[in-house]
């Protein structure tokens, strides 16, 4: 019985290996900070700005900050991947066109998921800027609606 027990457990840890993302990173030594005012920001379009946290946006699985001025709206448009969103500061909305029960205004320490392929806008309210924290499994991309 033990026996089986071990081999169970032995396919059950290969198979949850199997299923890892190949962009697992390396796992953490020790520990990790920055501080806000050494986070670097890269501009991506007018009145939005990125910057890394873990991972490579560009290429893979990664979380990253994004931050836009207020009343920033973006054109529809989609990812390739889905991605979960915590709304740090300010006020936005993250909704599908054409559907108002999307349309919840969200708050710091509220939080979303959008999946891969589906339209949506992104808008920071008048009144401040936002910021916001997104995790992906996959690279950043930016697409139009069509």
């Amino acid at each position: 019985m033990m026996k089986q027990l071990f081999k169970a457990t032995i396919a059950m840890g290969l198979s949850v290996a199997v299923f890892l993302p190949a962009t697992a990173a390396e796992p953490m030594v020790g520990t990790s900070r920055t501080l806000a005012e050494e986070i670097t920001w890269v501009g991506v379009a007018p009145g939005r700005s990125v910057a890394a946290v873990k991972g490579d946006f560009r290429t893979g699985a990664h979380v990253k900050l994004i931050k836009f001025v207020a009343g920033v709206k973006t054109p529809p448009h989609k990812h390739s991947y889905s991605y979960v969103g915590v709304i740090l500061s300010g006020k936005m909305r993250h909704f599908e066109p054409g559907k108002p029960d999307t349309e919840t205004i969200l708050s710091a320490g509220s939080h979303y998921e959008i999946g891969a392929e589906v339209v949506h806008v992104s808008e920071c309210l008048s009144g401040s800027e936002c910021v916001f924290v997104t995790q992906s499994d996959g690279a950043f991309d930016l697409k139009p609606a069509n």
